[in-house]
C-alpha cells in the first residue's frame, strides 16, 4: 500500500497521534511553544497535551498527577521546568488562590487579559483589558510613571455561588 492509498484505518497509533496533535486544542499551545523558539520535546508534548485536554484550572500537584498516570516516564523535575517555562511563554498564566496553596494555573495563550477568581468556588473567568489600560495610563500620567506592565486579579463571588448562599 503507497502512502497515497494509506487510509486512516491503516494509519500507526504514532501517525493518529500525531495528526491529532495538528488538529487539537493541544496543536495550539504547541504552535505556541514553537513560535517562541522552544524546542518540541516528547515530555513537552505530552504535558501540553495533558494541559490541554484537562479542567480550565489546575494545581500544578494535579498535573504532576495526571503525568505520572499517562506518562509515567516523565519526571517531577520536568513536570515544574515544563510550568516554569510554559508561564514565562505565557501559554500558562497563574491564578492565586486562597484555598489552594499558593495558585493554580490557567491557560491564557492569547492576548493579553485578566481575570476573575470566584473566592468561593475558586472558578476562574476571563476579562478583556479595556477600561483597565485606561485607568493605567491615567495612573500613569498622574504619578509620572511609565507603566510597563501588570497583572490583575479580581476576588469576588459568582452568579452559582451568590445564589447559593441565598438560598
Amino acid at each position: 500500500m503507497t502512502g497515497d492509498a494509506m487510509t486512516s484505518d491503516a494509519m500507526t497509533s504514532d501517525a493518529m497521534a500525531s495528526d491529532a496533535m495538528r488538529r487539537g486544542p493541544a496543536a495550539i499551545l504547541l504552535r505556541q511553544l514553537d513560535n517562541a523558539g522552544y524546542r518540541l520535546t516528547e515530555p513537552r508534548r505530552a504535558i501540553l497535551t495533558i494541559i490541554a485536554g484537562g479542567h480550565e484550572r489546575f494545581t500544578s500537584a494535579e498535573l504532576l498527577d495526571s503525568v505520572q498516570r499517562e506518562a509515567s516516564s516523565i519526571g517531577r523535575a520536568t513536570v515544574f521546568r515544563t510550568l516554569d517555562l510554559l508561564t514565562a511563554v505565557g501559554i500558562l498564566q497563574r491564578v492565586h488562590l486562597d484555598d489552594a496553596g499558593c495558585h493554580s494555573y490557567v491557560v491564557c495563550g492569547r492576548a493579553h487579559h485578566h481575570h476573575i477568581v470566584c473566592a468561593n468556588c475558586n472558578r476562574v473567568m476571563d476579562f478583556e483589558q479595556g477600561e483597565v489600560e485606561a485607568l493605567l495610563a491615567r495612573l500613569g500620567e498622574r504619578h509620572g510613571f511609565k507603566v510597563e506592565g501588570h497583572h490583575l486579579e479580581v476576588y469576588g463571588r459568582c452568579q452559582d455561588c451568590q445564589a447559593a448562599t441565598h438560598n
